[in-house]
């Protein structure tokens, strides 16, 4: 039964944490792993131990030994160590600043500013930039030094490895395959697989460095990957005042941050940030003249605008997600949905949804032969996690996991299974131009909120001897932002 499962689900989830075994048991890592050993062990036995391509010196081979050992040692500790998780049942210190913070129905609680929800671990990751089937765990707050390491160290081991494997297997791949007959098998084997251990490392050179571009993009501009569609989104819309990102402070504090004050800790696999530039995942340093809650006020509104500009659609033909594994069914998938449909299918982290004729759905998003939606219910409205405080525990109990199962079906799915509903003029007119009154509403008793409060923490630092001016000042743009929403007209 479904509450078999779920108890299945849950002990599983449970033994993983505490045996963490269960983490490396993915085809992520199993695949990561086995092409880091096939390399590496290739490249030490057939170069190092029988004296094929170009022999390392004591130095050249004790540093390709490290960078192995540290590569291996910064994905394990990036996959285990984990991102760090929003606390359980997070608040925030004031209860007037729970307005300015989304709440997570999966979680039951508030998230925390860069905090987001990961559909495939299951919490509110801190500072999320994205969640990486190949260490089979998210990127954010605590391991982000890592696996940037981790990255840099890939590149640097298979580097080096293409620099001792080419010779050789170059020179046999001129000679020997035009007369391979002419050779023992065990020199055509060996050759084979230098061959496909520079091929691989190769191929791992190329991608992980265009990885590798993105991730130093990230920490140099303080940004993770959910924020900068965050931030497209913001300098996109039309506003009277252009959007600012309060964490960005200049791109030598922004490495520091991440990557440790000084070289000896730019280089070494422990998170060490100076005074300066300290984070711990829930308060990070601001720009000056930022909010602390400009970001998440910004992702209000844009949810607000998402779900306003959200429309319903029938479904009128059937759509397993089970046939989008199998590369057999790819002429059938292209008969029964269109080539272009196929051909376009959105590489990204989300599934797809599985429908059926009869479905009514939510759309959010919309691309050219793709659409993104939840199930309605048959009232057509979505359950939500929240319960009826009256109810007992059990009943409570079940209603969440019947409102987890039920806010869990969403995904993509094709144009061509849906039949839109009419569009009026006026929906039309909404979704160009939401009314400012949407936008604005109950806007003004945050702001009054906001001054209340800072009013009070400059108080209370001046009776301490402390100056309130930079109190001020970091408060000052969440009000210069409450003022300028409205840039729908």
């Amino acid at each position: 039964s479904s509450q078999g499962w779920i108890r299945m689900a849950a002990l599983y989830k449970r033994m993983a944490k505490f045996l963490g075994g269960f983490r490396l048991l993915h085809w992520g890592p199993i695949v990561t792993l086995s092409l880091i050993i096939f390399i590496s062990y290739v490249t030490l036995t057939q170069v190092v131990k029988n004296g094929r391509g170009r022999v390392p010196g004591p130095i050249e081979l004790a540093w390709y030994i490290f960078s192995v050992i540290m590569l291996v040692y910064c994905y394990l500790k990036a996959s285990f160590g984990g991102p760090g998780h929003a606390p359980e049942g997070w608040k925030p210190k004031y209860a007037s600043d729970e307005k300015f913070l989304q709440h997570c129905k999966r979680c039951e609680g508030f998230k925390p500013p860069r905090a987001h929800h990961c559909s495939t671990c299951g919490v509110c990751v801190l500072k999320m930039d994205h969640h990486c089937p190949w260490i089979n765990n998210c990127v954010g707050h605590h391991n982000h030094k890592v696996f940037f390491l981790f990255l840099c160290y890939v590149l640097i081991a298979c580097a080096h490895s293409c620099l001792l494997l080419g010779p050789y297997t170059i020179r046999g791949v001129w000679i020997v395959f035009p007369r391979m007959s002419r050779y023992p098998p065990s020199i055509v084997l060996r050759l084979y697989q230098m061959l496909m251990a520079m091929v691989l490392a190769l191929s791992l050179v190329v991608s992980i460095g265009c990885l590798w571009i993105q991730q130093l993009q990230a920490i140099l501009g303080n940004i993770t990957g959910i924020e900068q569609w965050i931030v497209k989104k913001a300098e996109n819309r039309h506003r009277k005042i252009p959007f600012v990102y309060p964490y960005d402070l200049g791109w030598y504090r922004n490495w520091k941050m991440v990557m440790g004050p000084s070289l000896l800790a730019w280089i070494s696999p422990v998170r060490i940030t100076s005074k300066n530039e300290y984070a711990d995942g829930i308060d990070y340093p601001i720009k000056e003249g930022c909010g602390k809650y400009d970001l998440t006020i910004e992702q209000l509104i844009q949810k607000q605008l998402k779900r306003h500009r959200s429309y319903t659609a029938n479904v009128q033909k059937t759509f397993n997600t089970g046939c989008t594994n199998s590369s057999l069914n790819f002429v059938s998938l292209c008969v029964r949905y269109g080539f272009c449909s196929i051909y376009n299918y959105p590489g990204c982290d989300e599934a797809c949804l599985s429908v059926k004729p009869g479905d009514q759905l939510l759309v959010t998003r919309k691309r050219k032969y793709w659409i993104y939606a939840r199930k309605l219910a048959s009232n057509g409205r979505t359950k939500t996690l929240r319960s009826n405080k009256k109810s007992n525990e059990a009943e409570s109990l079940a209603q969440r996991e019947a409102g987890t199962k039920e806010w869990s079906k969403r995904g993509w799915v094709p144009v061509a299974c849906v039949r839109e509903l009419p569009q009026t003029a006026e929906d039309f007119q909404r979704s160009m131009a939401p009314p400012k009154t949407m936008i604005d509403g109950g806007l003004e008793h945050k702001e009054t909120t906001l001054r209340k409060r800072n009013t009070v923490d400059s108080h209370d630092e001046t009776s301490s001897g402390k100056t309130y001016s930079k109190a001020t000042r970091s408060n000052s743009s969440s009000d210069e932002m409450l003022k300028s929403k409205d840039k729908f007209q």
